[in-house]
């Protein structure tokens, strides 16, 4: 696992009050909704300093997904 997947992991699972998640785990399958998207894109563009749009994030809601957002937005 990369640093930026291990830090996602980190968000995504306190986001969702988890101990842990793994890579390919769908936010919305982990019991996310809405309100706690939200809380998440924007907890990551204060981490990363890069904006994922929530639509984005909805078609995508995994760590693995969100890494190669950021990667394409980043370059």
């Amino acid at each position: 696992m990369t640093v930026r997947e291990e830090q996602l992991t980190t968000l995504f699972a306190e986001v969702l009050g988890l101990q842990e998640i793994a890579p390919d785990d769908s936010f919305f399958d982990l019991g996310g909704h809405s309100l706690l998207a939200s809380k998440l894109v924007r907890r990551i563009h204060a981490q990363f300093g890069v904006k994922i749009t929530l639509r984005r994030f909805y078609e995508a809601p995994t760590v693995s997904a969100v890494v190669r957002e950021l990667d394409q937005l980043s370059a």
